[in-house]
């Protein structure tokens, strides 16, 4: 009674009131009543008050648009809390509610409708439908409201395709999804109401599909729920009108035979014949379109009008296929059900459009999203328990993997992320699913095995660039640290660049298939053996073939081990040919492209009677043209690219099958062991880092804790193969390379070992033919030292605490360093300057006098005995012609002068020896050569000093302040943001050059004229990094020689250029620089 009371007294004056003057404020007083109120407990309740403002509504019609909206809202909430048990009042409402917005006499939409009222139309539609009964609706759906529904459908689509505001066009998906009963709150068992509204409707399919589909393919910018409403309303609407519920369908579900005709004669005459009827084309008249509509209406969703509206539904499903592979996971989430939809209930119905959804089916069961795999495979196991379809797969499985290879190579050079993974994600589904014996029964076929394998390498198909060419000419170590760790971060496998794959979820994706593919015991053996063939006839395609037989043989699944335990094997017995190892790293230094060769014209004209003119064409001569063989021998850049890719992927696929292996790769060692160590020593970047990748993954296989533990117990293997090469090829660089490595991790456990080595080092070295292993020995030399530097400190601490046994065990060792770099010359001295090593032999027999008749006197320490006797052995590579060995010789020098430090007798000669050699580079032009000179230089002034001063201050002074002078020219012009090597050595210079004047303690003119040099670079046209080093330079020199720091600068003070930073060394020194009006 209290609910009746309140309409009585309440709700029912409101709406006459509104009824009587309708405005927003009588409209408002309705609102504020009707808040909360029950009206479904009495029908009559809904009668009074939704029957008065639906005529007043239809009466303020094309008036007022923000009092029709909200008189629309207010409807809207009325109807929401009842049920519509009158269809006429249903259609009374949709009719009205229509008007408000569209012109029914001309067919369109009304002008300059707000967003408000279009979203409170369709809002009110959507309730009016959603509460009205079971039998309100089935009384709805009928021929005669065809057209109410279809004006509606029309209005709706046209939101979607062209409003712009988002709530909108979900609200009129929404609304279109309840206009044809697919909404959340429809009864999916309803066959009959569903069947009738499908009847009644379905001629409106084209229009709607079409603009779903349009939404379902726009760009991100219209919104990820927007895309997946419409992928959800697009796969319902299709569903309720193909799907089989009658009875001839029932029995098809069951019936192999009938199942398999609807595949044979999907393509028949009938359906062909059928297309004009359904579907209307420009050329069509009036009256044939009527025809066609009332023999529609009246034959209802024919058979024929099955096949033929699933024909043209193709485009559809083949476009869309590029969803699974949608980044948004709720776009996905709705493809995916829309194909398992389909798939369930409307397989017959969609025969030519069958295999297509299979497939993004089959895709979709290796979603990233468990949900969505777990459902796309709980939907093809349903599938293959229906007596119908049990084979479905192994029947269509050729037919799928040739289409898709077919088209996999276009897919994939036009380079497009998601389009390629959507093919990707498909070939792993057809993998997983189809039975392996189908598959190999398809791959036994010679031309089928090719295409796939084609299609695999291309899609690992490798990018060469110029970076496989860099290289660091620094002594290479093994680096250290958890084996682990390390070997997590060397996995990156930075060698690895596809050339059509830019994504990692793409190259993810391949990697797996290469795994299926891995662990199919039926299929592993043909694709490697295949791809093996094509490894041994130099294939162009043969990096591709390592890679995939690497990702076949090695994926952590245990499944099938046994299989893949002999094809790694057999991997491992081809890439540890020497052939794979043995490649030209680097291009020839004296290859040259072909240019054009200058040429000249002249005319020579002939007096007289008559002028004549003879045009003569001359081309300089060109040597290669008589030396074509040669030139064809020779490595270019894209040989040197394509050697150093397979050389990293030659010991990536050795690191790989060393980890898969385990224990068991011991058996491996000997063969590969010293061919990674001669690649971790290569100069080359990224080799080294395959190369590290190699060595870390046989550790760890193998279970050594550290490095220098894996070489000591693997030393034998080492010096057999290094003895080796060494007698087979004295030309080759390979054993010294080896050897600069081992040499780090060489313990007092394992150079005892290396003696059988050095024995043939020094055979070897005697021969004069050996020049053109100066570098490598040289690169042996640094290694030694920087072994040695490490040893120093413990040879020092067992000298002091006097343990002989410590000193014999190292002394045999010494011994044989010195024996191997004292006696024999390394090679004849290319410039004729043979006494350079006498003085410091010399030294050492009169050193070895003065011992002899004082036996308490400590000897001279092993170390220093051999660090002397190659500092000795190095000096005479400094004056040599080649660059690289220039270098080399100098950084060797470096590292060795400070080990004799304490040995003066010993430093002073050498420095002796160095110093014109040195003087030599200084007066050259070559920035790469002075700057490892002027390291050396300021080595020598830290532990020379007062020897080197004089020398300096006349040879090496002068030198370097031309080059800073002429220098300082090139920078103040220089807009390149790459640094030169002339800049670096400014900037070195600059860095350096105050501590090395304060080592040496140079004073007057010189220290003046230095100062005056760098104070050039104190401009402001010089580059910021140079200023700041200039400024550092004299900050440094204050403390030392205010004075001269004063006056250099003070000359330059009133330049503008230098103003600021004179200033800025000034005021560190209390000083203040006064401008015009102060001294006013």
């Amino acid at each position: 009674m209290m609910h009746l009371e309140r309409y009585v007294t309440k709700i029912k004056p409101a709406v006459e009131g509104f009824m009587k003057e309708p405005s927003k404020d009588t409209l408002s007083l309705v609102e504020r009543e009707i808040e909360g109120f029950n009206f479904g407990e009495m029908r009559i309740y809904q009668v009074q008050t939704v029957v008065p403002l639906v005529l007043k509504l239809d009466e303020l019609t094309g008036e007022h648009q923000e009092l029709r909206t909200r008189l629309m809202n207010c409807l809207s909430r009325i109807v929401s809390q009842t049920y519509l048990a009158d269809e006429k009042g249903l259609r009374s409402i949709l009719v009205v509610v229509l008007q408000q917005v569209r012109d029914s006499k001309a067919a369109v939409m009304r002008p300059n409708l707000s967003e408000e009222i279009k979203l409170a139309a369709i809002q009110c539609i959507f309730e009016a439908l959603r509460r009205s009964t079971t039998d309100v609706l089935e009384s709805f759906y009928v021929k005669e409201t065809a057209m109410v529904i279809g004006q509606i459908l029309i209005m709706l689509l046209d939101i979607i395709e062209q409003e712009k505001y988002r709530k909108l066009v979900q609200s009129a998906i929404q609304c279109l999804m309840l206009v044809f009963y697919v909404h959340d709150d429809s009864d999916p068992v309803d066959v009959v109401l569903r069947s009738q509204v499908a009847n009644t409707i379905f001629i409106f399919l084209p229009k709607v599909l079409i603009v779903l589909f349009k939404t379902t393919m726009k760009d991100d910018t219209v919104g990820e729920t927007i895309k997946s409403m419409a992928i959800q309303a697009l796969g319902r609407i299709i569903c309720i009108m193909f799907e089989e519920t009658t009875d001839e369908f029932m029995k098809m579900r069951y019936d192999v035979d009938a199942f398999r005709k609807l595949f044979i004669n999907s393509m028949d005459n009938l359906a062909d014949q059928s297309d004009f009827t359904f579907f209307a084309n420009k050329k069509s008249t009036n009256e044939q379109t009527e025809e066609r509509l009332h023999q529609m209406q009246t034959e209802l969703r024919s058979i024929q009008w099955v096949a033929a509206t699933s024909r043209r539904l193709r485009p559809i499903f083949v476009e869309t296929s590029i969803l699974r592979a949608h980044t948004a996971l709720s776009v996905r989430e709705s493809y995916s059900d829309m194909c398992c939809l389909l798939l369930k209930h409307c397989a017959h119905n969609l025969r030519t459009n069958f295999v297509h959804v299979l497939e993004s089916v089959l895709a979709l069961s290796e979603d990233e999203n468990e949900k969505i795999a777990q459902r796309c495979r709980e939907t093809l196991l349903l599938l293959q328990q229906q007596p119908s379809s049990q084979g479905i797969f192994d029947e269509n499985a050729e037919m799928l993997l040739d289409a898709h290879l077919n088209k996999w190579p276009r897919i994939l050079h036009r380079c497009e992320d998601n389009e390629q993974f959507a093919e990707l994600l498909f070939f792993k589904g057809f993998l997983r699913n189809v039975n392996a014996d189908k598959l190999e029964l398809l791959l036994l076929v010679p031309k089928n095995l090719e295409m796939f394998v084609t299609c695999l390498l291309a899609a690992l198909d490798q990018r060469t660039t110029r970076d496989l060419l860099n290289e660091e000419y620094s002594l290479r170590r093994i680096r250290g640290g958890d084996p682990k760790g390390l070997a997590a971060e060397l996995s990156k496998l930075p060698w690895r660049q596809f050339k059509h794959l830019a994504s990692k979820r793409n190259v993810g994706i391949l990697y797996d298939i290469a795994a299926l593919l891995g662990v199919q015991p039926s299929l592993n053996r043909l694709i490697f053996d295949h791809c093996q063939d094509l490894i041994q006839q130099r294939s162009s395609s043969m990096n591709e073939c390592i890679i995939l037989l690497t990702l076949m043989v090695t994926p952590p699944d245990k499944k099938a081990r046994e299989s893949r335990l002999v094809l790694a094997n057999l991997l491992l017995d081809q890439i540890l040919r020497d052939e794979h190892w043995n490649l030209a790293l680097q291009p020839d230094a004296a290859w040259r492209l072909k240019v054009n060769k200058p040429t000249h014209w002249f005319e020579e004209r002939t007096p007289g009677l008559y002028s004549s003119a003879v045009e003569v064409r001359t081309q300089d001569c060109d040597s290669d043209d008589e030396q074509t063989e040669v030139v064809g021998s020779r490595v270019t850049i894209a040989d040197a690219q394509f050697n150093v890719l397979h050389t990293c992927l030659i010991m990536d696929a050795l690191g790989h099958c060393a980890r898969f292996i385990g224990d068991t790769f011991d058996r491996h060692i000997f063969l590969s062991l010293h061919k990674v160590l001669l690649k971790v020593a290569s100069s080359n970047t990224i080799v080294h880092q395959a190369a590290s990748f190699a060595f870390v993954s046989m550790q760890l296989a193998l279970r050594y804790a550290e490095p220098s533990h894996f070489i000591e117990c693997s030393t034998d293997y080492i010096t057999f193969h290094l003895n080796a090469l060494l007698k087979r090829s004295p030309n080759s660089t390979a054993a010294v390379d080896i050897l600069t490595v081992v040499l780090q991790y060489s313990t007092r456990g394992n150079v005892p070992h290396l003696d059988s080595l050095f024995q043939t080092i020094r055979e070897e070295c005697s021969k004069s033919h050996q020049s053109s292993n100066v570098h490598s020995y040289l690169r042996v030399f640094r290694a030694f030292l920087n072994h040695v530097s490490h040893w120093q400190v413990n040879a020092t601490a067992e000298i002091n605490s006097e343990l002989p046994m410590q000193v014999d065990e190292e002394h045999s060792v010494l011994n044989t360093w010195i024996s191997v770099l004292n006696r024999p010359q390394l090679l004849e001295d290319i410039n004729g300057d043979a006494d350079m090593t006498k003085e410091p032999a010399k030294d050492e027999a009169e050193d070895a006098e003065d011992t002899e008749p004082k036996p308490t006197k400590p000897d001279l320490p092993r170390h220093v005995e051999m660090v002397k006797d190659i500092l000795g052995q190095v000096i005479k590579f400094i004056s040599n012609a080649d660059q690289e060995q220039q270098i080399a010789a100098l950084e060797c020098f470096s590292s060795g002068l400070p080990l004799l430090a304490d040995y003066e007798n010993e430093l002073l000669p050498l420095v002796h020896l160095v110093w014109q050699p040195l003087v030599e580079k200084f007066r050259q032009k070559d920035a790469l050569v002075l700057n490892r000179c002027f390291t050396l230089l300021h080595l020598l002034g830290v532990h020379a000093k007062d020897f080197i001063l004089k020398r300096s201050l006349s040879d090496v002074i002068p030198q370097l302040k031309l080059f800073l002078k002429a220098a300082s020219q090139h920078s103040s012009m220089e807009t390149s943001l790459a640094q030169t090597q002339e800049y670096k050595l400014q900037l070195k210079l600059l860095q350096s050059l105050a501590d090395f004047i304060l080592g040496l303690q140079i004073e007057g003119k010189h220290l003046h004229e230095l100062m005056t040099t760098v104070a050039i670079y104190l401009s402001a046209v010089q580059p910021r990094e140079l200023q700041t080093s200039a400024r550092g330079f004299f900050l440094q020199l204050i403390a030392y020689n205010g004075p001269f720091v004063y006056v250099t600068l003070l000359q330059r003070a009133h330049l503008k250029d230098y103003q600021a930073n004179v200033s800025h060394i000034f005021e560190v020194m209390g000083f203040i620089i006064a401008n015009g009006h102060d001294l006013d």
